[in-house]
């Protein structure tokens, strides 16, 4: 059976049976309700938890719904099971695996559907090879957008106060401005087939079909959110308009927005109105606003399938550039830190461990790596567990971060097995493939997470990470630094620094302290991916040998950051030093 956790606020009682939720929870329900099946009450069982948020925080954007023969069970503050601690809400436990984060949820859920329909979904409701909403918010503009920014345009239009004009928020009339875009398709070929009732296989044959029947308007049949037919996403985004359009009952909102209501109309009509029954079965509680107008920006042209360019975030500025004269200017403000930077090589001359002992699906071989990359792997592998070994206890839980297929992790798992190792990655194929690993091995003190780094709660002791991208790196050290853990950490892609919410760089406050502006401090993790073999004969030696270097300063200030916090850090290079060129480590333990 999947458990479900969802965050409720107060509840009316028994008899009432009202109950003040969070738009994340109204959606998970939603898409429970439309889907049927897993049947709630006896292939998923969902339990509210009761939220902590104080109650002036929530009132403005919490909805009051219905619930009649719903059946769940009631948490209330201080008395949350076990698995609902784990992440941030909602959150669902499917036996060893623990999805938290609104889109991976509602995937979880529907996957469950298709499995326990008896009758196949000609819908397509995960669309192409099943990839509506695959991919992570934290690289996706499209599953951020609906995951988090279309939720939080709910919120703010709830939070609007009586008034002549509405200003509604930006990201309405991105969508606006994204359903205006041509239709994109990974099988547009077979698409125009199907649709024209002609045999095309190229752009070439397509632009010579001369009948104005057999032509196909790429605008025209932008039909749902995400292309041709209907998915997930359309469930998703729909329930969140419905609220939006209960708020916001002016006439101007189809002149304004023709595009979106013609979606909104199109999925309401799909299945004859089921999507929109389910929605009001809920009896959402919104009240009209008074208006006399609305007003709302519509860019000219936008695609939420786009990269998300802000996170460069350099005020401002495009690119990075790496003058040379400009650099060594930055880098001398540095050198007048007055700062022991640098990295110590690896003194450990044997492992802690038995590689002929260990099996070949905890191995590199085991995560269907090129041939050529395994050596380098298993340096990588041996050099962390060498470490982590060193400061692990038994009972420990153990946390890879960004684990990937579980390479590191899995490794752990068989190396300490009377420790608990947890899997936390945001991509569903590489937990797959991690999960199918562990399996073959017969482990069982693995634990899988699937969220991004944000959504993660739980207690630990041991925080490990094998190259996680740029910021990630410096996620993971907050999350060691807030549970008071130990740490093993590898960082890599220096260069896709960037800051926000709840990361600023510089992370120290000596580096804070210093003449270092952002820009030019994003300029030395620029130049800290400029770094290559130097054993290799096509090696700009001089240019690495800098990178290098500039690597030790981004480390030196996440190390000075952790012994804020009471760390003793050391910053080591892995061996062979050329088994990638991203090898440095920081091992951190809290100083007694």
């Amino acid at each position: 059976m999947i458990e479900l956790y969802l965050e409720f606020y107060s509840s009316g009682g028994e008899e009432d049976g009202t109950l003040e939720i969070p738009i994340e929870t109204y959606v998970v329900l939603v898409v429970c309700k439309y889907l049927r099946q897993p049947e709630v009450g006896r292939d998923l069982q969902i339990s509210f938890v009761q939220s902590k948020t104080i109650v002036e925080e929530r009132r403005r954007d919490s909805i009051t719904v219905k619930l009649t023969n719903f059946p769940a069970l009631f948490h209330k503050t201080g008395h949350w099971p076990p698995a609902a601690k784990y992440c941030q809400l909602p959150t669902l436990l499917d036996n060893t695996l623990i999805v938290s984060g609104l889109c991976g949820i509602c995937r979880r859920i529907t996957k469950a559907h298709l499995e326990c329909s008896p009758l196949t979904n000609p819908k397509q409701i995960l669309g192409f090879k099943g990839n509506t909403l695959l991919a992570p918010a934290e690289i996706s503009m499209w599953t951020k957008f609906c995951e988090v920014d279309i939720e939080k345009c709910v919120r703010d239009v709830l939070q609007l106060e009586d008034t002549t004009i509405a200003d509604l928020p930006e990201d309405i009339g991105k969508l606006e401005s994204h359903l205006a875009q041509p239709l994109k398709a990974h099988n547009i070929y077979k698409l125009i087939n199907k649709v024209k009732n002609v045999k095309v296989s190229s752009n070439q044959e397509f632009q010579q079909l001369d009948s104005a029947d057999s032509r196909f308007d790429f605008h025209e049949n932008h039909k749902f959110a995400e292309g041709y037919e209907k998915t997930l996403a359309d469930v998703i985004v729909f329930a969140c308009m419905n609220l939006i359009r209960k708020r916001v009952q002016h006439p101007n909102l189809a002149t304004k927005l023709p595009l979106l209501n013609a979606w909104y109309e199109r999925v309401q009509k799909d299945d004859d109105g089921e999507l929109l029954q389910v929605c009001e079965q809920f009896q959402p509680s919104v009240t009209p606003l008074p208006l006399d107008g609305i007003a709302v920006d519509v860019p000219a042209t936008f695609s939420l399938y786009k990269s998300d360019t802000k996170k460069l975030n350099l005020l401002g500025e495009k690119i990075l550039t790496t003058n040379q004269s400009e650099v060594l200017g930055i880098l001398e403000k540095v050198e007048r830190l007055k700062l022991d930077i640098g990295s110590v090589p690896n003194d450990r001359e044997e492992n802690l461990f038995d590689w002929g002992a260990v099996p070949v699906d905890a191995k590199p071989e085991g995560g269907k790596l090129p041939a050529k990359r395994l050596a380098k792997k298993q340096h990588q592998l041996e050099c962390l567990a060498n470490e982590v070994i060193a400061l692990a206890t038994p009972g420990d839980v153990i946390v890879d971060f960004c684990s990937g297929t579980g390479h590191l992790g899995i490794l752990l798992a068989q190396l300490l097995p009377e420790c608990t190792i947890y899997l936390l990655e945001n991509k569903e194929e590489s937990q797959q493939l991690a999960m199918e690993r562990v399996v073959r091995l017969g482990l069982t003190n693995v634990m899988y997470f699937q969220c991004n780094l944000d959504y993660f709660t739980a207690r630990f002791d041991v925080g490990v990470s094998l190259h996680a991208c740029g910021v990630a790196t410096d996620i993971v050290l907050e999350k060691c630094f807030e549970h008071r853990a130990r740490f093993v950490s590898c960082p890599c892609c220096y260069g896709k620094l960037y800051e926000f919410d709840r990361i600023r760089y510089p992370r120290s406050e000596v580096f804070q302290r210093s003449e270092l502006l952002l820009k030019e401090y994003l300029c030395i993790a620029h130049c800290a991916d400029q770094t290559h073999d130097l054993e290799s004969s096509r090696t700009n030696v001089a240019k690495s040998q800098q990178g290098f270097f500039c690597m030790d300063v981004i480390d030196k200030d996440r190390a000075l950051r952790a012994e804020e916090f009471g760390y003793s850090v050391v910053v080591k290079r892995l061996r062979p030093e050329n088994c990638t060129p991203k090898n440095r480590v920081l091992v951190g333990v809290l100083e007694e």
